[in-house]
């Protein structure tokens, strides 16, 4: 059986590469050039690890999509998992205490929107917290904070000075976080990713190395929550679309 392919993305590269999405895709990148039967080619020479990576991928998803509300279930939290527990009488929705978080039972209904809010909140304190820090140590000055909805990309710098996260950053370790805060801050000065911009993040964090690798690792956790939708192909279209009718002024870097 050979390697199913979900979405080849064509572009003037020199060299193929694969990777498996979020939802569990597969998704080419090719040289414009390239013919399909050597990159089918080259899929099933890696058949065992695609296949099997595949399949581990899509569990982890919906896994990660389909939270239970119930005693013991597991809930991220600055990188840990943290256990669930629900009371009655709990004069707040949810609250968290010395690794647990606690939800009230006259909010299961709502426990989803429960748990993000609560996790956005926490996401602009902390976040919030280390940019400043960042901000004065180095002196560079950013707009604002602002905590999105994203699931395809942890953070991005905006042309006007704001430093935007994903919610979905609090879920991670401490360093990860600092990393992706530094990542940013870096953006104010420097817009692409060239050699100056990363001798940058270096400068302000010696080991990023690791906590990028760490993201690229954890890919999955930035999709957790996500309620949305439709085929992955839709919705790379309809982001691709978004993209292109951006206001120039709006600069966006993904990471």
């Amino acid at each position: 059986m050979a390697v199913k392919i979900d979405q080849i993305i064509r572009s003037e590269r020199k060299t193929v590469e694969v990777k498996i999405s979020l939802e569990g895709y597969i998704v080419v990148r090719a040289p414009l050039n390239e013919p399909i039967e050597s990159i089918q080619e080259y899929l099933n020479s890696q058949k065992f690890y695609l296949l099997r990576t595949q399949q581990i991928t899509k569990v982890r998803y919906l896994n990660d999509l389909h939270k239970k509300y119930e005693d013991g279930e597991k809930f991220l939290y600055l990188g840990r998992e943290r256990s669930l527990k629900i009371v009655n009488n709990s004069a707040l929705p949810l609250y968290y205490d010395q690794g647990i978080f606690y939800l009230s039972s006259s909010y299961l209904k709502f426990a989803n929107k429960v748990f993000i809010d609560w996790y956005k909140e926490k996401a602009r304190e902390y976040i919030s917290e280390i940019a400043n820090r960042y901000s004065k140590l180095y002196h560079i000055a950013y707009e604002k904070i602002v905590i999105t909805n994203a699931y395809a990309q942890w953070a991005s710098c905006s042309g006007n000075g704001n430093l935007n996260f994903s919610w979905r950053a609090i879920l991670v370790p401490h360093e990860v976080i600092t990393y992706l805060v530094v990542h940013e801050l870096a953006h104010i000065e420097i817009r692409e990713h060239s050699k100056n911009y990363w001798t940058k993040v270096e400068k302000m964090m010696p080991d990023y190395l690791k906590y990028e690798n760490w993201l690229d690792n954890n890919a999955h956790i930035c999709a957790m929550f996500k309620n949305e939708t439709g085929t992955f192909i839709t919705k790379l279209k309809s982001s691709n679309e978004t993209n292109s009718n951006k206001n120039n002024t709006q600069l966006e870097f993904e990471l």
